[in-house]
């Protein structure tokens, strides 16, 4: 007899043998057709395709800077219960925690039965983005990490309570979104007891700014409520801090925390360890300071003071800008805003009940000790020069001795002390 040939018009969707039988091969439409001599004769074949899995390809578990477009793209791939590649299969992608965007909610899988979306990773932390095939169950979960570009490592010498734990967290999620840009990294060795009595040995490579926290009793309730400061500094052209300690006084937590301020208290501590009001005489940043005999000590940063300026003062006639305070005794004076200038705002030595901004006069002032800051994301704050400061009413905790008074050790990148400065 006359021999009969067998083709497929698309071998993706189905393949057919010698003997005519017809494989299925993927979604879609095919013809098939016999042909004898001069004879032939064709029939469509549809396939239609059960998802049954869903695989993770590339794009799970990147970690990079907020705000950041991840390199990989989040890729799935849909197949059947032979394995196969499943396209024109919708799939979704859906922000489920942590923040971030996807640059494509839904995809459409290709002949390799693949669906791709990007990502950009939202406020640090952690990230979740979930992909779903459209009318199944199939889901998997992509894991991001957002990493912000000046990372603050917190280390607890003595457990803190939840509402304690919470407070540092957030403080230190503040100063990272204000701080945005990374320092050098550097090695520090630290014996155990060079950066306050309770601190452990230290032995690795810092980035960008290692805290100790320590929960302790200091003198009773009711006196000094807490001191911070740096402990190990950089030995380059700006010096800031590497290593630093906050101790807060367990007597006078449960006032703090009762009248709300715990928050402020640790974030204005924190400013300290960063090098506010501790490290400005050694960068030649403070003018004839209280400790030397001086009445009108005043931070020289011309950033700082232009930001004094456009928050009114210009109209400040009463001494040298930016005003430093000049009262409060020792911990007070020379490391704080004046506070008959400043009324509340977060940095003078004083906390008040309500609110203390964090203004751009005092990110303008960490910029002009080498930091870069997002200064965007100062809060608002209005200097009210010749009419008397800002005041909020209830109670106001005076933040006696709050500076850290041990010796500051001086770094390089390789971790040798090259010199220790006095306070």
């Amino acid at each position: 007899g006359t021999p009969v040939t067998w083709s497929s018009s698309d071998p993706a969707v189905s393949t057919v043998d010698a003997a005519g039988l017809v494989t299925a091969q993927g979604a879609g439409m095919a013809q098939v057709t016999a042909s004898a001599g001069g004879a032939s004769g064709a029939a469509t074949v549809v396939v239609t395709q059960t998802a049954t899995a869903l695989s993770k390809i590339s794009g799970d578990d990147q970690t990079g800077a907020p705000g950041q477009t991840q390199p990989a793209p989040l890729t799935v791939q849909v197949t059947d219960a032979r394995g196969s590649p499943v396209r024109q299969a919708t799939v979704t992608f859906t922000v489920t925690d942590g923040g971030g965007a996807v640059g494509a909610a839904t995809a459409i899988t290709g002949a390799d039965g693949r669906a791709s979306t990007i990502l950009t990773l939202g406020a640090p932390g952690s990230q979740q983005v979930t992909a779903t095939v459209v009318g199944t169950s199939l889901a998997v979960i992509f894991t991001a990490t957002a990493t912000p570009p000046f990372d603050i490592q917190l280390r607890f010498l003595r457990a803190p309570s939840p509402a304690q734990a919470q407070a540092f967290a957030a403080a230190e999620r503040r100063w990272e979104s204000l701080i945005i840009a990374d320092l050098p990294n550097t090695r520090l060795d630290a014996a155990a007891g060079q950066c306050g009595s309770e601190s452990p040995a230290i032995n690795q490579t810092v980035d960008d700014l290692v805290i100790l926290v320590t929960l302790e009793s200091i003198d009773g309730e009711g006196s000094v409520l807490g001191s911070a400061g740096p402990c190990f500094i950089r030995d380059d052209v700006d010096g800031l801090t590497a290593l630093g300690l906050m101790r807060l006084d367990t007597d006078d937590l449960a006032v703090v925390e009762d009248s709300g301020l715990l928050p402020a208290v640790i974030l204005h501590e924190m400013a300290h360890v960063l090098g506010f009001g501790t490290l400005w005489d050694r960068q030649g940043l403070l003018t004839d300071p209280s400790s030397a005999g001086g009445t009108d000590p005043y931070f020289t940063g011309a950033n700082a003071i232009a930001a004094f300026n456009a928050a009114g003062g210009n109209a400040y006639l009463a001494g040298r800008k930016v005003p430093v305070e000049n009262n409060g005794g020792e911990g007070t004076a020379d490391s704080h805003w004046r506070e008959s200038v400043f009324g509340n705002e977060l940095m003078t030595g004083f906390v008040n009940q309500g609110a203390n901004p964090l203004s751009r006069v005092t990110l303008s002032a960490l910029r002009d000790q080498g930091y870069t800051v997002n200064s965007s994301g100062a809060e608002p704050f209005m200097l009210s020069i010749g009419l008397g400061a800002l005041r909020a009413e209830g109670p106001t905790l005076h933040l006696h001795d709050d500076v850290l008074r041990i010796p500051i050790k001086v770094i390089n990148q390789a971790g040798q002390v090259t010199r220790e400065l006095e306070r």
